[in-house]
């Protein structure tokens, strides 16, 4: 990523500096953000690792065309829910290409196809990976943040590991785990916060 989204006006989010047009910087640090969570959510629609990237591209074309005549209404339809029907229809108009191309309609293509049209809960699917998504890139900062073993202890700890254990591997004593753990979750929470802040419409937040 580059240094664009920390000079970035406090108001304004790199979303709506793409929206407008104007800013092609921050449209291509945008994808950065958004190819390797749209790659997840295809992924999740049965598009196959060969042909993701081919699928992603679509997606972030589609994007582009689409993005700039967006009416954002948050009392009406959020963001993402008009993304996951951007991101499911370009995996159905993939799914109908693939049949198309094999020139042959099998029930299982259309059992799939049959089930990307009816699936209620894509949106819901999209913001469980959104929030995943922002805090594997609040971690990636953090990595410019703490040295030692800072985030290694976070980690470990999320995971389920004791802080006796983590202690024990780490050398370290088991107070500073704890010290740590806090230290790495409260700047996490400030960096997610950030990132929602650069990437999402102001008052789409919650």
């Amino acid at each position: 990523m580059n240094s664009h989204s920390q000079n970035l006006p406090t108001r304004i989010s790199l979303l709506e500096l793409a929206q407008s047009g104007k800013d092609h910087p921050a449209w291509e640090e945008l994808l950065d953000y958004y190819r390797p969570f749209i790659r997840r959510i295809l992924t999740h629609l049965g598009v196959p690792p060969s042909d993701l990237d081919d699928a992603c591209q679509l997606t972030l074309m589609r994007l582009w065309r689409d993005l700039a005549n967006y009416q954002h209404q948050p009392n009406r339809a959020r963001f993402r829910t008009w993304l996951s029907r951007l991101i499911h229809n370009t995996a159905m108009d993939w799914h109908r290409g693939q049949r198309h191309k094999d020139k042959t309609i099998s029930s299982e293509s259309s059992q799939l196809e049959q089930t990307l049209m009816c699936e209620s809960e894509l949106e819901q699917q999209i913001e469980k990976e959104w929030r995943q998504h922002i805090v594997q890139l609040a971690l990636e900062r953090l990595k410019n943040v703490f040295s030692g073993d800072a985030l290694d202890v976070f980690v470990r700890s999320v995971e389920g590991e004791s802080a006796a254990e983590i202690s024990r591997d780490l050398n370290i004593r088991e107070e500073s785990v704890y010290v740590l753990k806090h230290r790495v979750k409260k700047r996490l929470i400030l960096e997610s916060f950030e990132l929602r802040r650069e990437l999402e419409f102001p008052d789409s937040m919650p």
